[in-house]
């Protein structure tokens, strides 16, 4: 056989049309989820600044205290 009817025949065939960028595309993408998966493990590992984390709990806001200083405001000076 020749160069051209190799290629001739490498392109008929559905296994490796098909098949081989499936099979790349899952080992692929398994590797690609477990480096995104670790990354999520690694950030709950990270500490924050304790200044950082004292300033955070001093101004935290709640959807409850938001609403007590919505709802002691009068309906009209809402817009």
């Amino acid at each position: 056989m020749t160069a051209p009817a190799v290629l001739r025949a490498l392109r008929k065939n559905k296994t490796l049309r098909y098949g081989v960028p499936m099979l790349l595309l899952v080992v692929g993408g398994s590797f690609g989820l477990r480096e995104f998966s670790q990354i999520r493990y690694d950030a709950v590992t990270i500490k924050i600044d304790p200044e950082l984390e004292k300033k955070l709990k001093v101004n935290k806001i709640t959807l409850e205290s938001e609403y007590e200083e919505e709802d002691s405001r009068p309906v009209e000076t809402w817009m």
